[in-house]
C-alpha cells in the first residue's frame, strides 16, 4: 500500500512539472541509469533474535525518471536495489542475517552551473523502503556430542529439563520483509557529454530506521513451534554510484546579468598606464645610474678597485676526500665506520583499514636492512596483526596476507627466503586492547624483527 501511494504522488508531481517549468526552453523529461557499489549500516537486533551484524560491500543498481526545470532544480522518483551479507550475528556460530532493500524515493535535485561541463549537486529524497531480510539462529551441538549448546542470540522459552546434556534443540528464522518509510541524501558530480547526454556519479546515504520481522522459535526435535517477533534497528545504507542520465528536452539558457558599461581611460602615461587624463599619471621617478665594477680579480670576482680583490692563496692542499684547501687544518674531518651494537633491529609498519599493503613497507625494510652494512643477518621473523573489525577468519587471512607483503619486500631486497620466518596472528594479539568490531589504527599493522649476528665487530 505504502509503494502504490507513494507512486501515485510521484507521478502527480511529475505530471504538473511542465505547468511549473514556465515553458522554458531547457525543460524536459530525462531517463536515467547506474551501478555501483553499496554496503549497509551496522544493524541491531532485539527480540527473538538478538545481536549486531556488520554488513560487507555489494552491488547496487539504480533507474530513475525525473523531470528538469531548466534553472538549477530537478524532480526525480528513482528506485535503487541493494543486497547484503551480513555474515554471523554477533560473531556467534549457527547464526546468519541477510537483507535485500528496494527502495523507491522521490529527490528533489539541486544543479550548481558556472562550472563548465562539470555540474556538481546535492539532494534529498523521501520515500518507501522495503526490506526483505532473512535471520536465523539454531542451538549447536557440543563437541562431545552430549546434548545441545544454548545459542545466546536465540531467545526463547526452552524445555526446562533440557539443560547442557538436554538433546531438544531450538532455532530462531525469520524469512519475512517489511515496508518503512525512509529517506535519503545525495551529492554527485555530472559531466556533460553531450547536451542531452550526462555521465553521472553520485554519493547516497540512505535511512529506513526500524524493520519488524515475524517468524517462529521452533524446537527442532519435536516440530513444535511457536510465533516469534524480532525488529532490526538502524537499517540503512552508503552508496556509490554511476552512470548516465539522458535529457529529452534542449538545454535551458543561462541568464547571465550584463556588467554595466564603465567608461574608459584614453591618456598613457610615461609607465603605460592608462587614465583620464595627464593629472591622473603618477609622478615620474628620477634616474639614477648605478656605477659598475670594472676591475676583475684572481678569483673572478668584479671590484671597484684592485685594493679590494681577497688575498690569492699561495699554495692549494688536496684533502683525503678530494677536495682543495688553503691549509690542511681545514680539510673535513675523516668519518670513521661505527661497530655492530645491536643484537636486534625492529621496524613496525602499519596498514589503512583492511589493506594488505602498505606505502611504507619499503623505506621500513630498508632501514632495517640498514644493519647490514656492519652487522651479519642472521634471521628474520615477520608477523602480521589486524584490529579486532570484521570476521576473525577474515582477519587472520588479513593479517597473512600483511606478512607477506613484508616478506615479498625483505627478499626484493636481496635477502634469503630461507632466513625468514612469516606468520599471521589476526586479530589475536592487539596492540590496544579493544572490544570486538572496532577500528583501530595502530593494530593495524607488521612487526619485522631482525636478529643480527658478529656484536660489537668493527668493519675495517
Amino acid at each position: 500500500m505504502k509503494h502504490k501511494l507513494l507512486i501515485a504522488a510521484a507521478a502527480t508531481a511529475l505530471m504538473a512539472a511542465p505547468s511549473f517549468a514556465s515553458a522554458q526552453d531547457g525543460s524536459g523529461w530525462y531517463l536515467k541509469g547506474a551501478a555501483g557499489y553499496g554496503a549497509g549500516t551496522d544493524i541491531d537486533l532485539t527480540g527473538s533474535v538478538v545481536g549486531d551484524v556488520e554488513a560487507e560491500g555489494n552491488l547496487a543498481g539504480n533507474l530513475g525518471i525525473g523531470y528538469d526545470f531548466g534553472e538549477n532544480w530537478r524532480l526525480e522518483v528513482d528506485g535503487t536495489t541493494m543486497w547484503n551479507d551480513y555474515g554471523a550475528i554477533s560473531q556467534v556460530p549457527s547464526t546468519f542475517a541477510k537483507l535485500r532493500t528496494d527502495a523507491l524515493m522521490l529527490n528533489a535535485i539541486y544543479d550548481f552551473s558556472d562550472f563548465g561541463k562539470f555540474a556538481p549537486y546535492v539532494g534529498a529524497g523521501i520515500g518507501v523502503v522495503r526490506s526483505d531480510a532473512s535471520v536465523a539462529a539454531h542451538d549447536f551441538a557440543r563437541p562431545d556430542g552430549l546434548g545441545q549448546i544454548e545459542n545466546p542470540t536465540c531467545v526463547g522459552i526452552r524445555n526446562p529439563n533440557n539443560g547442557l546434556l538436554g538433546n531438544d534443540g531450538y532455532s530462531c528464522e525469520f524469512n519475512d520483509n517489511d515496508n518503512n518509510l525512509g529517506w535519503q541524501l545525495l551529492a554527485g558530480l555530472g559531466y556533460n557529454i553531450t547536451d542531452k547526454l550526462t555521465w553521472d556519479t553520485n554519493y547516497r546515504y540512505m535511512q529506513s530506521g526500524k524493520v519488524d520481522l515475524a517468524g517462529t522459535f521452533t524446537n527442532v526435535a519435536t516440530g513444535f513451534a511457536n510465533s516469534a517477533q524480532t525488529e532490526l534497528d538502524g537499517v540503512g545504507a552508503h552508496q556509490i554510484l554511476t552512470g548516465f542520465r539522458y535529457r529529452f528536452g534542449e538545454s535551458a539558457p543561462k541568464m547571465v546579468e550584463k556588467p554595466p558599461v564603465m567608461p574608459t581611460p584614453d591618456f598613457r602615461c610615461w609607465d603605460g598606464s592608462m587614465v583620464f587624463n595627464a593629472g591622473q599619471c603618477p609622478a615620474e621617478p628620477e634616474r639614477v645610474v648605478e656605477p659598475t665594477a670594472n676591475v676583475q680579480c684572481w678569483d673572478g670576482s668584479m671590484v671597484f678597485d684592485a685594493a679590494q680583490c681577497p688575498v690569492q692563496p699561495q699554495t692549494l692542499v688536496t684533502c683525503p676526500d678530494g677536495s682543495t684547501v688553503s691549509d690542511i687544518n681545514f680539510c673535513p674531518a675523516v668519518v670513521q665506520p661505527t661497530g655492530c651494537t645491536e643484537q636486534y633491529k625492529q621496524e613496525t609498519i602499519y596498514y589503512e583499514f583492511d589493506k594488505g599493503a602498505s606505502a611504507e613497507t619499503r623505506n621500513a625494510i630498508s632501514r632495517i636492512l640498514d644493519a647490514g652494512q656492519f652487522c651479519s643477518v642472521e634471521g628474520i621473523r615477520v608477523v602480521g596483526h589486524t584490529d579486532t573489525s570484521g570476521a576473525a577468519s577474515y582477519n587472520l587471512a588479513l593479517s597473512k596476507r600483511r606478512a607477506n607483503d613484508a616478506l615479498n619486500e625483505l627478499v626484493r631486497q636481496g635477502v634469503a627466503r630461507n632466513q625468514i620466518v612469516a606468520e599471521g596472528k589476526g586479530e589475536t594479539e592487539p596492540f590496544v586492547q579493544t572490544g570486538d568490531g572496532v577500528k583501530e589504527q595502530l593494530n593495524r599493522r607488521t612487526e619485522v624483527l631482525v636478529t643480527l649476528g658478529s656484536v660489537g665487530a668493527m668493519v675495517n
